[in-house]
C-alpha cells in the first residue's frame, strides 16, 4: 500500500487520505428521513435473507485536543448472524462504525448503506441496541421495516438502579422529616 523502501512525506500521505475521504463522500447518497421503500406484498416475495443482523450503538463524549471542549462520538458494530449460502463453518460478519453527532450531517445514510453491505434486506430482522439516548434512537429509526430496538442490559440496570435510588432517597428523606417532628 505504501512504498516501504522510500521516505513518504506526512502531508502527501495525509493529502491523499483526504482525497479519498472527499471521493466517498460524493459517492455517498443524500440523507433521508426514511428509507423503508416498498409494501409488505413486496418484502414478502424477496427470497429468505440471511441470518439477523444486530447492530450495537452507542454514543459518548471524548474530550478535544488543546481546550477545545468534548465532542459526542457516536460508535458500534453490525453483526451478521449467518450466511444461507455458506454449509461450511460459518464466522459471524461484523462492521464497525463511528462518526462525530455534531460533524456529520448524513449519519443516517452512513449506516444504512453499512447496512446494505452486509446484505439488509427489508424483510430481514434487524435488532438494535442501545442506550435509548435520543441521538442513537433517532439515527436507527426507519432504516429497515422488520427492526426492533431493545434497550441493552447495561443501561436498562443503570436505568433501574436509578430508579431504585430515587425511591431510597425519597423514603430516606420521609423518614427524616418525621424524625424531625
Amino acid at each position: 500500500m505504501l512504498p516501504i523502501e522510500e521516505r513518504v512525506n506526512t502531508f502527501t500521505i495525509r493529502q491523499h487520505v483526504a482525497d479519498v475521504a472527499e471521493r466517498l463522500e460524493e459517492e455517498l447518497g443524500d440523507e433521508q428521513f426514511c428509507f423503508v421503500e416498498g409494501s409488505q406484498r413486496g418484502w414478502d416475495e424477496l427470497p429468505s435473507p440471511d441470518g439477523p443482523l444486530t447492530v450495537g450503538i452507542d454514543g459518548g463524549y471524548v474530550r478535544g485536543q488543546r481546550k477545545q471542549g468534548q465532542f459526542e462520538v457516536i460508535a458500534g458494530k453490525s453483526l451478521l448472524a449467518f450466511k444461507r449460502d455458506q454449509e461450511s463453518k460459518q464466522q459471524l460478519s461484523g462492521r464497525c462504525f463511528a462518526w462525530v453527532q455534531t460533524y456529520d450531517e448524513k449519519p443516517k445514510r452512513r449506516l444504512f448503506e453499512l447496512l446494505q453491505s452486509q446484505g439488509m434486506q427489508p424483510n430481514q430482522q434487524v435488532d438494535f441496541l442501545s442506550d435509548g439516548g435520543e441521538d442513537v434512537r433517532n439515527v436507527q429509526l426507519y432504516l429497515n421495516p422488520q427492526a426492533e430496538h431493545l434497550l441493552d442490559w447495561f443501561h436498562l440496570t443503570m436505568r433501574i438502579d436509578g430508579i431504585e435510588s430515587d425511591c431510597q432517597g425519597t423514603a430516606g428523606e420521609d423518614r427524616r422529616r418525621r424524625r424531625s417532628i
